[in-house]
């Protein structure tokens, strides 16, 4: 708990945080079970396959600069397991992103009782750290998972073969499976520096 001679600025941090957790935890569970509960639609982002006759073609042209043919694709009658692993455009909604939302709120509302000024260093907490890092990495892994064996043969088969599912962002940089070997480090960093501690408050 929060001692009362901690700094007002340090507290009014601690409850916009935590609130911040909580909403998005309420929101994200609300929305998953909105999601799942019906058949919204699914707007898919899509380009050509290397077989379709307009592979490469372009729209319309600027000088030398051309538009080639993508776009959206647009599920209008979708059942569970179309929701449950295709990847919609962020403004609509993403599960496994809100489960991800979820579980990393979870983990900083476990964290936040022991990381202002009065108590760090005073509890291990760097498995809970660890945990954020490990949760990132297998939401990569997942997600990379479900567009390879899922989201692009499914795509295909609904258009004949002529539209792919359009993410390539995973294969030239893997932000999430970096961040969480970050966040693995700097779990390792925080079990030493705790450990020093203890050391030192145990010589004194």
């Amino acid at each position: 708990m929060l001692k009362k001679y901690q700094p007002l600025k340090e507290k009014a941090m601690y409850t916009r945080i935590k609130l911040t957790a909580w909403t998005m935890i309420i929101f994200c569970s609300l929305l998953a079970i909105m999601s799942l509960s019906n058949d919204s639609e699914i707007t898919v982002p899509v380009q050509p396959t290397l077989e379709a006759p307009f592979y490469d073609s372009v729209y319309k042209t600027y000088g030398i600069s051309a538009v080639q043919v993508s776009g959206n694709f647009v599920i209008k009658e979708t059942h569970f397991v179309q929701r449950l692993l295709i990847p919609a455009q962020f403004l609509e909604f993403d599960i496994l992103s809100c489960v991800l939302l979820i579980v990393l709120s979870t983990i900083i509302l476990k964290l936040l009782p022991h990381i202002h000024s009065q108590a760090l260093f005073k509890t291990d907490i760097s498995h809970w750290i660890g945990y954020i890092g490990w949760a990132l990495m297998l939401f990569w892994l997942l997600d990379t998972a479900r567009i390879f064996f899922y989201a692009m043969p499914e795509i295909k088969r609904l258009t004949n073969n002529e539209f792919v599912f359009r993410r390539t962002g995973y294969l030239m940089f893997p932000l999430q499976f970096w961040l969480g070997i970050g966040i693995l480090w700097v779990s390792r960093l925080y079990k030493n520096a705790f450990r020093l501690k203890q050391e030192q408050e145990l010589t004194i």
